[in-house]
């Protein structure tokens, strides 16, 4: 079943006749680094150790503040998303206030208020400025923790999981992160059903009392405010928050490899590979490293500019865009990340040239241009970013809690500036090692694996280990199920048709109606479906009623139309609608069009994987042949995106068996699909298909 004027004045004519006499044929010498201020921090420190920071300005009414605690990483344990339950249940009103109420004056106001496991947000126009600050500190300091509203955001936090739970990407992070830093460290951890399951309200609160003290908070407002002002508020509404204990937890130190080795993770349902390298080093802002390192980095994957970008995208095609990081860190080690995301058949090939570029780093000296281009674009980036409140309370926040000098960033660009060539071999060579880099790739096994246990580089195979979509350690997966003899994509395909009620009864149905029902976030979903058997579909998406998708086919056009929005298919985007038009799709297939991949086990069940087209798996239970998955790519805004459809709960209809639940990804969630009805053979009026 198939789915959907110029007025010149004397001085400007005069400077015009001004630079038509300079030479041009002399390349004018490069002026000195700009130079920025971003305001010197007034200071005042309270009784209970709290520290006021006041960075004045006064070219818009209106003021930020952010509290911002110190506080030691966290080690969750088994109950992991704790933190992200704390952070999202702050906020909610408080003991003084209702939640309601709060949300209503907040917005009265124009304001915005947010918080965190370890800070709080907001910002509003200057004559708004002391109640949201006061609101924003009864917040804080006395929450309104309820056991319903707990009990909605863990059932949001669960739904999240189960919604990510197949998600390339979501497993490709989380083996990244416990690989680099280890299980037994903040970093490493990742939030799974059971630790959350495991999470009480007595836990949120428990952790409040760690998180919030206020020996290590930091109140910091910028904008337009005295600093007398700013004293007064912060003694008058923080000033009794009570000191509390601060604990600091043991974990692990991230290790490096001894040498470069590649970290498989098995996820079946991957059509492009997610890439990754890393290692992990001690530097911070304090290191006199830091400054030529960071344009190391900005030269290897910093932009669209930098070299993984050129070669990977621009060069090779291998991907939409490939770029790197260096996520410096004082509380544990910073960790370089360069990546990319492939086609499966590129995925190996990528690899190595990822590790070739960040070789190339350490072995050959970079070239003026590069150098000179990565300094400009810092240097805007930076004085871009002095427009931002939030940057300014950073800044100021970073020099506290780091220890950096009090002019740490109004000498950054001068900083910056003296970094040479040489400079960036140099760090290069110490934290861009090729050789002490862990690869960890996330795809699909059958099509990336034997490639990639054949690499290459710098003289020496590399060794390959395996993992799950957790980070746990596992034997070299297998892909290949025994076949029934004389098996081929065909049979499968004749096995479906016959199981579902044969060729000829098949092709007795001419016309289609079904109807389809879902919820998601409280919200009812219908969808409509008209098809017949001459390419003609219609399909329309309600929510609440109201029509949000339409679909038409009529032949040899159609056209999507999104709100009202109507857009005309053309070229391949009309020809692979009009393929999967018909009502039954397995009649009409070519035998030179599919291909028979193997078995495979999806969630317990072995079926036949047979493809359809580059962009197109489908799935057949070896057992009763039913249809029990479909996987369609999908090219979105420059990004690959799989489209999912399972299938289950087979029931006759005039004597052709039909999935009556169909589960759908609908952007990232996943969203259970009841049929409520399905009816065969019924006129549909042809205008319904213009």
């Amino acid at each position: 079943m198939s789915a959907f004027k110029l007025h010149l004045s004397i001085a400007l004519l005069s400077s015009v006749f001004t630079l038509a006499q300079v030479n041009r044929s002399v390349q004018p010498k490069p002026g000195p680094a700009p130079e920025i201020n971003f305001g010197e921090p007034q200071e005042y420190k309270l009784d209970n150790g709290l520290t006021l920071l006041v960075i004045e300005n006064d070219k818009l009414p209106r003021v930020s503040v952010s509290l911002r605690i110190d506080n030691p990483l966290y080690l969750a344990k088994n109950k992991t998303g704790l933190q992200s339950l704390l952070g999202v249940m702050l906020g909610k009103g408080s003991k003084n206030i209702l939640k309601d109420d709060f949300e209503e004056e907040i917005d009265f106001m124009g304001a915005r208020l947010s918080f965190s496991s370890s800070s709080a947000n907001a910002g509003a126009l200057r004559r708004y400025f002391p109640r949201v600050f006061e609101m924003m500190a009864d917040a804080t300091l006395n929450p309104n923790f309820l056991l319903e509203e707990f009990e909605k955001e863990k059932d949001k936090l669960l739904e999240g999981i189960k919604a990510n739970e197949k998600d390339v990407k979501t497993a490709a992070r989380r083996v990244e992160n416990l690989l680099s830093y280890g299980k037994n460290h903040p970093y490493g951890e990742y939030a799974s059903e059971t630790s959350v399951k495991n999470v009480e309200i007595s836990d949120v609160k428990q952790l409040y009392r760690q998180r919030f003290n206020p020996q290590n908070a930091y109140v910091i407002i910028v904008g337009d405010i005295d600093f007398i002002t700013a004293k007064k508020l912060t003694q008058k509404y923080f000033g009794n928050w009570e000191k509390g204990e601060i604990t600091k937890p043991i974990f692990e130190t991230p290790k490096n490899l001894e040498q470069t080795a590649i970290a498989f993770v098995e996820m079946p349902n991957a059509v492009q590979s997610e890439v990754s390298v890393l290692s992990t080093a001690s530097i911070d802002k304090n290191n006199p490293d830091y400054y030529p390192l960071l344009i190391a980095n900005q030269i290897l994957g910093g932009g669209a500019e930098a070299r993984l970008f050129l070669n990977l995208r621009e060069d090779k095609g291998f991907t939409y865009g490939s770029y790197s990081r260096y996520s410096f860190n004082h509380k544990t080690k910073s960790r370089l990340r360069a990546s990319a995301s492939v086609r499966n058949a590129v995925t190996d090939s990528s690899v190595v040239e990822l590790l070739n570029e960040i070789q190339k780093m350490s072995k050959e000296i970079v070239s003026e241009k590069e150098l000179d281009l990565v300094k400009k674009k810092y240097a805007g980036s930076l004085i871009m970013s002095m427009e931002q409140p939030s940057n300014i309370a950073n800044f100021a926040y970073n020099i506290k809690t780091q220890q950096l000098s009090d002019n740490f960033y109004n000498d950054l660009l001068k900083n910056i500036e003296k970094v040479s060539k040489e400079d960036i071999l140099r760090v290069s060579k110490k934290y861009l090692n090729p050789h002490i880099l862990r690869v960890v790739v996330t795809g699909k096994g059958s099509d990336v694996l034997k490639p990639l246990e054949n690499i290459d580089f710098d003289g020496r195979k590399l060794g390959v280990s395996y993992y799950d979509k957790y980070g746990n350690s596992t034997d070299r997966p297998e892909f290949s199920k025994p076949m029934p003899e004389g098996t081929t994509a065909q049979t499968v395909i004749d096995g479906y048709i016959n199981a579902i009620g044969g060729r000829e009864r098949l092709k007795g149905v001419k016309t289609i109606f079904s109807f389809l029902e879902a919820s998601m976030q409280g919200m009812s979903i219908q969808v409509s479906n008209k098809q017949t058997d001459k390419n003609q579909l219609l399909v329309e998406v309600k929510m609440m009623g109201n029509v949000m998708q339409k679909t038409v086919l009529n032949q040899t056009t159609g056209y999507n139309e999104v709100r009202g929005q109507k857009t005309e298919m053309k070229g391949k985007e009309l020809d692979k609608a009009l393929e999967s038009a018909d009502i039954f799709p397995e009649l009409n297939i070519k035998p030179e069009q599919i291909k028979l991949k193997g078995i495979v086990s999806l969630n317990g069940i072995n079926a036949y994987e047979i493809k359809w087209s580059d962009d197109k798996t489908v799935y057949y239970s070896t057992t009763d042949y039913h249809k029990i998955q479909e996987v369609e790519s999908s090219d979105m805004q420059g990004r690959v995106v799989n489209i999912t459809k399972m299938y289950g709960d087979y029931q006759a209809i005039d004597g052709i068996l039909f999935p009556q639940k169909i589960t759908q990804d609908m952007g990232p969630q996943k969203i259970d699909f009841k049929v409520i009805s399905i009816t065969l053979n019924e006129p549909l009026a042809p205008h319904l298909f213009e």
